[in-house]
């Protein structure tokens, strides 16, 4: 794990779904309690969240960067730092 930027950890954030030969990419928060993590299974993607809301959905191409982003907000509303792990 790599510990970097808010900003640069959000803009790949939000840039996940274009990116083709990535399986999944997990940020944790400094104190790694709570994370989001981005999967892909054959054609289907996944939002899985644990911390303030624990639940696992599957993205549209419609409003998947929509969910994204609403779940980057809700899990880091006051980091500084996160720890990114890309498969």
């Amino acid at each position: 794990m790599k510990l970097v930027p808010l900003r640069q950890a959000q803009m790949k954030w939000l840039n996940v779904l274009k990116q083709k030969n990535l399986s999944s990419m997990s940020l944790w928060t400094y104190k790694k309690d709570r994370f989001v993590r981005f999967e892909k299974e054959g054609d289907q993607c996944f939002l899985v969240e644990s911390g303030y809301v624990n639940q696992r959905v599957q993205l549209d191409a419609k409003t998947g960067k929509k969910t994204l982003k609403e779940a980057f907000g809700r899990e880091f509303p006051r980091s500084t730092r996160l720890y990114i792990q890309e498969d």
